[in-house]
């Protein structure tokens, strides 16, 4: 009986993210000039975010195009959310081309989620902590040094290290 309750909680969980994995709704046509534009979009931008660490990188391509699009566009523009990039970000993107739009919307998210928090270390914290799971998780990924040791940090306990290194938060 233990293991049929098992192999139908897996059987769920794993339908669930599937279902999941297919069910958002990327906005196709939008204006985003004033701040009122960008309040309606927030829910759509966490819930975007949390389908791109969901999906493996290598699915779903023209969809993730779609929401790369719309993520990169109500980032750019927002007044409320600040995505701040450098190249030691940048750089999870070169063998893996998926992984800055992640960082982006994760920090979004995060920022979104914790009434526009300004807590910067927090929210690149939480960004790479995705970052970390789309390249534990996905299909397809190329090995990467750069972010192999940041998953070492991460496990070890120092990944506000790597964030005072690498991009100059301090505590």
């Amino acid at each position: 009986m233990k293991t049929f309750t098992l192999l139908l909680s897996g059987f769920l969980l794993f339908s669930a993210t599937q279902t999941y994995s297919q069910s958002v709704e990327i906005p196709k046509s939008y204006t985003l000039k004033t701040k009122e534009d960008y309040v309606p979009y927030e829910k759509t931008v966490i819930e975007i975010a949390k389908w791109l660490v969901k999906t493996p990188l290598d699915e779903q391509l023209a969809k993730r195009v779609e929401a790369s699009k719309f993520i990169m566009d109500w980032v750019n523009g927002s007044p409320t959310v600040n995505v701040e990039l450098n190249e030691a970000i940048m750089d999870f993107n070169k063998k893996n081309d998926g992984m800055l739009i992640i960082y982006m919307a994760s920090s979004a998210k995060y920022v979104l989620e914790n009434n526009y928090s300004k807590d910067m270390r927090a929210k690149h914290r939480a960004a790479l902590r995705d970052m970390i799971a789309v390249y534990k998780n996905s299909t397809g990924i190329k090995k990467d040094k750069k972010m192999e040791k940041l998953i070492k940090m991460e496990e070890a306990g120092k990944l506000d290290e790597w964030l005072t290194e690498n991009l100059k938060i301090s505590k």
